[in-house]
């Protein structure tokens, strides 16, 4: 890699960081493309050479930041042979990411209108396409007779997303004033009496 591409890297992630800072603390619709490269350092030029309107850029930062928590549960389970170990697991290391990153949720409770006007379903569809290694767990532990027959391994995922989702909701709300991490095992408890036979 040349020092010109390690450079231009760095300027984009320069961009996405003061992105996502402005947009955490303002709001999408205020945040301005002058501040954020204010923030970054950068000229607004050089803005429009990596994004091509603050809308691309909001959803660059989203889709960072959930590659980021995959990587992070991937790399959590990485080696563990029980399944139900790696659920917990996997719900631990999500709710710990968005312990140390609150502000992702933060942004996705404020702009739910504007995603749903720039159909964020498609990214979300993503998102969940991404969970392929949770769902083969899941048709191996129904064939197993360990989950319950007739359950759909996306409905699965999507419930159990859901329930984490809420306790982030709730936590969120509360003005963070527990451990995000420590419902991890009531989350996994809830979860699992409803698959587990």
């Amino acid at each position: 890699m040349t020092d010109w591409s390690v450079n231009k890297m760095e300027k984009k992630d320069l961009i996405l960081k003061a992105g996502t800072r402005i947009i955490s603390e303002k709001g999408y619709s205020s945040a301005t493309i002058d501040e954020i490269t204010k923030k970054a350092g950068v000229g607004k030029g050089t803005f429009y050479l990596y994004f091509k309107d603050k809308s691309e850029l909001f959803f660059s930062i989203i889709e960072k930041e959930f590659d980021n928590l995959i990587q992070d549960i991937v790399k959590a389970v990485e080696g563990m042979d029980d399944f139900f170990e790696k659920i917990k697991k996997g719900i631990e290391m999500y709710l710990l990411y968005h312990q140390k990153n609150y502000f992702l949720f933060k942004i996705l409770i404020q702009e739910k209108p504007f995603m749903k006007k720039k159909n964020f379903e498609n990214f979300w569809e993503d998102f969940f396409s991404r969970w392929v290694f949770i769902k083969e767990g899941i048709r191996q532990q129904i064939k197993e007779g360990k989950i319950k027959q007739g359950m759909d391994p996306d409905d699965i995922i999507y419930s159990l997303l859901g329930i984490i989702h809420s306790n982030i909701h709730r936590w969120v709300l509360s003005g963070r004033r527990y451990p995000l991490v420590n419902k991890t095992e009531t989350i996994y408890q809830i979860f699992v009496s409803g698959i587990r036979r």
